[in-house]
């Protein structure tokens, strides 16, 4: 089955990948981004412009946020963390 929407997947498999495995974000912040994900792509769905671009430049900020938040937090313990 093809689907024109295989970015979306894409894109929350790596932010999987690199919240769970690199940066080991906790799971109230990860569920925070999936949520803000949900919104965000429903929003541009609605707007009629669900497209790869707008979706990933939209999330970036939020992504950034979620791992600057738990790289400043005193239970880090991803990559680079003080050992």
């Amino acid at each position: 089955m093809h689907s024109e929407l295989w970015w979306l997947l894409l894109i929350e498999a790596v932010h999987f990948f690199v919240f769970c495995n690199v940066f080991r974000i906790v799971r109230p912040k990860e569920l925070t981004w999936a949520a803000l994900f949900l919104v965000n792509s429903c929003a541009w769905f609605v707007s009629g412009r669900l497209e790869w671009l707008p979706v990933f430049l939209t999330q970036l900020p939020i992504s950034i946020l979620v791992i600057a938040a738990e790289i400043r937090s005193a239970r880090y313990r991803g990559i680079l963390a003080q050992r």
